[in-house]
C-alpha cells in the first residue's frame, strides 16, 4: 500500500467510440499511479479532456468543458489530449486554465509524460513501463476496444487523415487477449472500434489475420464474447466474407450495422472522394438486410456539401426513404480548415443547410419509428444501460440497437436479458421480461 493520499481525475471526453477507448485507456494507466476516478461533480486534483473536431459543434464542446474544469476547482491541473489539440497545439496551450497539451500520437504515453509535467500530484507514483490491463469501463455496462487507428481514405471535407494520421492496426493477438480480460470481468458485450475498422489486417501472425472479417472470426473462436457488436463501417469494406461471419456467428455478431452514406447523389459522393457510388451503397445494404433478419442498419449523412444542388438533396432523400436504412445521423456541413472541401466552389447558404437537415431528421424520426413498430411481439435480448432514467426505470440496448425501456424493478447490470416487445413509442419500446 501507498502511504500518499489518493488524487482525484475526472474525464471529460467529446467524440466517437474510439475516444471513448481511449480514455479508458488512460484512465486504467492512471489508476496505476494511485488516481482514483471522480464521480460526476466532484471536485478533481487532476482533469483530463479527450477532444475530437469533427465539426465546429465539437470544438465549441471542448472549449466548454476547459472552462467547465477551471470553476470547478481552479485549483486543480487541466490536461487537454486528442483531435482539437492536433489542429492547434500551441492556440490550445495557450487557453486559461490548461496546464498540459497532448498529442494524439502520446496517448498511450500519458501515465509517462504526466509525471514529468505535474509532478506535484504523481509523489510516490510507482514506476511502470508497460501499459495497465484494461478491465473495466467506467460506469458502463458495454465495452469498447480499438482494434485501428488513422484511416488511408482522403474523403474532401475530412479531417480525420490530418489529425489521426494513416491506417494503423493493433495486433490480433492483443486485440483477443483484451477481450477475454473484458469477458472475464463480467462484460457480455463489446464493441469494435476505429476510424475504419473495415481495413483490418495484421500481416506479423502465420498465417496472417488478412480482414476485419478475419479478426472477427478469431474474436468469436478465441474468446467467449457473448456478443460482439461492429462499430461504423465503410460500404466498400462490406464484403462477401464478412456477410458470411454475421450468418456464421448465430446472433454473436449484433444485428445492427452502422453505414455512412453521406451523400444519396453519386455526382456529390465523388466530390466529397468517397470510394462508392450511390448504386454499390443500396447494394450493400441490401445484402446486409437479406443476410440476417431484423438487421437495424444506420447512416451518416452530410447536407449542404458544397454544391448539392436540391436534385443532389433529392437522391439523398429517396435513398434514405428507400427502407434500407432506419435511422439517420443528420450532419450540417461546414467548412473545416486544411480540408480540401473548405476550398471548393459552391456553398450553400446556411439557412438552406437548416431546412435540409431539418427535412432528413424528421424522415429518420420516421424510419425509426417504424422500426421500432416492427419490433412487437419479437423477443429481444437487452443489456441495460448504466444508470435509471428520471422516471425510475433502466432503459437497454437491444442486439439490434434499439433502446428498450425495462419494467420497473428490473436492475441494471451487464448481464443480457430476454425480453418481449409489447409496445413501440418513437423513442423507445417497451418490453416484459421472458427470463
Amino acid at each position: 500500500m501507498t502511504a500518499f493520499s489518493p488524487k482525484k481525475v475526472s474525464f471529460q471526453t467529446v467524440g466517437c467510440r474510439l475516444n471513448q477507448y481511449e480514455t479508458e485507456r488512460m484512465a486504467a494507466d492512471l489508476a496505476a499511479c494511485g488516481f482514483q476516478r471522480a464521480t460526476r461533480g466532484e471536485v478533481a486534483d487532476l482533469y483530463v479532456i479527450n477532444t475530437c473536431t469533427v465539426t465546429h459543434r465539437a470544438d465549441k464542446d471542448c472549449r466548454y468543458l476547459i472552462r467547465k474544469a477551471c470553476r470547478e476547482n481552479p485549483e486543480g491541473r487541466i490536461v487537454v489530449v486528442g483531435c482539437f489539440v492536433e489542429v492547434d497545439p500551441s492556440g490550445t496551450a495557450r487557453m486559461e486554465g490548461v496546464d498540459v497539451v497532448i498529442r494524439n500520437n502520446e496517448k498511450e504515453r500519458l501515465a509517462e509524460i504526466l509525471p514529468q509535467r505535474l509532478p506535484e500530484l504523481f509523489n510516490g507514483c510507482p514506476s511502470r513501463r508497460e501499459p495497465a490491463e484494461l478491465t473495466d469501463f467506467f460506469q458502463r455496462n458495454r465495452a469498447w476496444i480499438k482494434v485501428s487507428d488513422g484511416c488511408n481514405q482522403v474523403c474532401s471535407y475530412c479531417l480525420v487523415t490530418i489529425v489521426r494520421g494513416d491506417l494503423v492496426c493493433r495486433p490480433c493477438r492483443e486485440i483477443v487477449a483484451e477481450v477475454n480480460c473484458l469477458v472475464a470481468n463480467g462484460y457480455r458485450e463489446i464493441v469494435l472500434t476505429g476510424v475504419n475498422v473495415g481495413c483490418y489486417c495484421d500481416s506479423s501472425l502465420v498465417p496472417a489475420v488478412s480482414s476485419f472479417a478475419d479478426l472477427c472470426r478469431r474474436i468469436l473462436a478465441e474468446t467467449d464474447i457473448y456478443r460482439l457488436r461492429l462499430s461504423s463501417l465503410e460500404p466498400q469494406t462490406v464484403t462477401d466474407e464478412l456477410l458470411d461471419v454475421f450468418v456464421q456467428s448465430r446472433g454473436r455478431i449484433c444485428r445492427h450495422w452502422h453505414i455512412p452514406l453521406q451523400s444519396g447523389s453519386s455526382r456529390i459522393l465523388k466530390l466529397m472522394r468517397r470510394p462508392y457510388d450511390r448504386d454499390m451503397y443500396a447494394a450493400k445494404l441490401s445484402a446486409i438486410k437479406q443476410a440476417v433478419p431484423n438487421t437495424i442498419i444506420g447512416a451518416d449523412v452530410i447536407v449542404g456539401f458544397p454544391g448539392e444542388t436540391e436534385e443532389d438533396f433529392d437522391q439523398s432523400r429517396s435513398l434514405t426513404e428507400s427502407g434500407l436504412v432506419d435511422y439517420l445521423h443528420v450532419f450540417s456541413y461546414s467548412d473545416r480548415a486544411g480540408t480540401a472541401a473548405a476550398e471548393m466552389p459552391g456553398k450553400n447558404h446556411p439557412q438552406v443547410i437548416k431546412v435540409r437537415n431539418s427535412e432528413l431528421t424528421s424522415i429518420s424520426n420516421q424510419l425509426r419509428f417504424r422500426a421500432h413498430q416492427r419490433q412487437i411481439g419479437n423477443i429481444l435480448e437487452v443489456i441495460p444501460e448504466f444508470r435509471k432514467t428520471t422516471d425510475g426505470h433502466y432503459r437497454g440496448i437491444s442486439d439490434n440497437y434499439l433502446r428498450v425501456k425495462l419494467p420497473h424493478g428490473v436492475a441494471g447490470g451487464k448481464e443480457i436479458l430476454k425480453t418481449r416487445i409489447t409496445a413501440a413509442h418513437p423513442e423507445y419500446l417497451e418490453c416484459e421480461i421472458v427470463s
